[in-house]
């Protein structure tokens, strides 16, 4: 196979469905290597024979099903991202093959769907095959379900015309949910400038790629027990991942940034320590050993999380989106942002800078080192000018944002550095 081409492999028990894959496919031959083969061990044999970067499997199979199938490639062939393509399953079938899956994708779907999937997870591969990383989820007993809110949004989403009355209809279901993402979103955190009082409302103000992200994170936030970590403020975190959320909006709003980079980026951020509360509740104890060691070392988190996990919350929180399907930018941004060093106002830059910001200007913990910017993220000789334009652009753009220190000499000396 040629090795500069994506390496695909399909497997369904149905004819009709990989004839109609090929079909779908077809654009992708000059810059995809597909192969298509109808059963668990003909896949095998083919794996044997050649390499591919990426499985996508159908669940429910006769002989061997997609969930025995995925498992032994995962043993078998551990840097191969994994994909399950399928309909309604049961949630048997679901624990036998959460820990082998990296994404679940809803038959039926459309071909630049399933092509952003596909290329997304390529683009973010070295999180999603991290072997520290993936020997660190082998054990938690079952990662956190996706929400049922959100599910039922995405589908919405895939029709042909959807409705954001419907959309508005599913939120409202969850009187919990609605409480708080009006709560959220009339909080200075959105700089929102007239008050939202409605759902329907608060989809039109911020756009339904953002309201799934705060639907997301909603959910993580609230199935944590603090009591397993009496040290781990989830509050502290909430309002951080909030503030970075927004920082970024506005840089993005300074420097003119396309709407779209935006959006994601903004999601991003919301999202990007998302998997220090998977580690903090599944893994209480070792995580109590990281508050620890950045207290006494003055070392940051992610260094610390490296020495105690052999990985990172980032790469947990970039596993669990990618699982979650989501898009593949945000995943790679989610799992990059903290090395990132290159000035490109790409996603991972804009949140390593927002989420610096955040931690330079906002005690957020007095025990935790201040994160500095990476030598390389801004170009020599603008860098203290752009990040003074920005903070002062976030001080004067964002009403109600009292944690902020002032910018002054020290503060800037340190942002510098």
């Amino acid at each position: 196979m040629t090795s500069s081409k994506i390496c695909v492999l399909f497997v369904d028990d149905e004819p009709n469905v990989l004839a109609a894959l090929k079909r779908m496919l077809r654009g992708k031959r000059d810059e995809w290597e597909m192969s298509f083969t109808d059963s668990g061990f003909a896949a095998l044999a083919l794996l044997e024979d050649s390499k591919f970067d990426v499985i996508i499997s159908d669940i429910k199979m006769p002989g061997m099903d997609g969930a025995d199938l995925l498992n032994k490639v995962k043993d078998e062939y551990p840097g191969m991202i994994r994909m399950a393509l399928s309909g309604q399953v049961c949630l048997n079938e679901v624990m036998r093959s959460i820990r082998a899956v990296h994404q679940y994708i809803s038959k039926p779907c459309k071909a630049q769907e399933l092509i952003d999937k596909v290329e997304g997870a390529i683009k973010s591969r070295d999180i999603l095959v991290d072997p520290a990383m993936q020997r660190l989820v082998t054990e938690i007993e079952s990662l956190p379900v996706i929400p049922s809110v959100f599910e039922s949004i995405e589908r919405e989403l895939k029709a042909d015309n959807p409705s954001i009355k419907k959309i508005a209809e599913y939120i409202s279901m969850d009187v919990g949910l609605v409480a708080k993402i009006l709560k959220l979103i009339n909080s200075p955190y959105f700089g929102l400038s007239t008050h939202v009082d409605s759902i329907f409302h608060a989809i039109t103000m911020l756009g339904l790629e953002s309201l799934k992200a705060l639907i997301l994170s909603t959910h993580l936030f609230s199935m944590y027990n603090e009591e397993k970590l009496p040290n781990f403020s989830l509050n502290r975190l909430w309002d951080h991942s909030f503030r970075v959320s927004n920082i970024v909006r506005l840089i993005c709003e300074c420097e003119n940034i396309d709407k779209n980079t935006a959006i994601q980026a903004r999601m991003t951020g919301l999202l990007h320590d998302i998997g220090k509360l998977i580690l903090a509740n599944y893994f209480s104890d070792q995580y109590a050993e990281v508050i620890e060691k950045v207290s006494k070392t003055h070392k940051s988190i992610y260094d610390c999380e490296l020495e105690v996990f052999g990985t990172t919350h980032a790469h947990l929180g970039a596993y669990l989106m990618g699982l979650w399907g989501i898009s593949g930018d945000i995943v790679h941004g989610i799992g990059t942002y903290h090395q990132y060093t290159d000035f490109d106002l790409s996603i991972p830059m804009l949140v390593r800078t927002a989420d610096t910001i955040d931690h330079q200007c906002v005690v957020i913990n007095p025990d935790y080192v201040r994160i500095a910017f990476q030598k390389n993220i801004l170009p020599e000789g603008k860098h203290g000018l752009l990040i003074e334009k920005w903070v002062n652009y976030v001080k004067d753009h964002w009403d109600g944002l009292d944690e902020f220190r002032a910018l002054d000499a020290d503060l800037l000396a340190q942002l510098k550095n």
